[in-house]
């Protein structure tokens, strides 16, 4: 059974407090915060990470994408994809990669923002909002059960 973690990392893997850099400068990626992401995976029995996040434009050898890939790295994680969306309609882009990705039978999605999600309700039942991974709740009043499972993991272990 496949399963995938759709990963925002700027208000997921660092929040407005992270005084970590980047090497370009920009927030960094707080250590603290990949490997709770790092645990609830192992816990949840496994997973992909596809990136959702802005990072995703950058290109790999971009000083800043290969810092992000060092500290997944760190805790044992690395990104198997990314989605291919706008800004706004990142739940499309989920929607898509879905789609072309029949193999992922089950997902969370970690964001800080709702951008298009409750348009597709599948997304919506599996969004985790959060402020920081370890300050982290559900988008819908009726969320999915992996969502239910793996939330219940990031808090056992923050």
């Amino acid at each position: 059974m496949g399963f995938a973690v759709f990963l925002d990392v700027d208000g997921v893997l660092n929040t407005s407090t992270t005084v970590k850099q980047t090497p370009y400068g920009y927030t960094g990626i707080d250590d603290a915060r990949v490997e709770i992401l790092a645990h609830a995976l192992e816990k949840y029995g496994g997973g992909d990470i596809v990136l959702s996040s802005d990072w995703k434009e950058l290109n790999p050898k971009h000083d800043d994408y290969v810092y992000l890939v060092s500290k997944l790295k760190k805790y044992g994680l690395e990104i198997s994809g990314q989605t291919f969306d706008s800004n706004l309609e990142r739940g499309k882009g989920i929607k898509e990669y879905l789609e072309e990705h029949s193999e992922i039978e089950e997902f969370v999605i970690l964001d800080d923002m709702t951008f298009d999600f409750e348009r597709y309700k599948k997304l919506w039942e599996r969004l985790l909002l959060t402020n920081g991974i370890e300050n982290v709740k559900f988008a819908s009043r009726t969320p999915a059960v992996e969502a239910i499972v793996f939330l219940d993991y990031i808090y056992m272990l923050s």
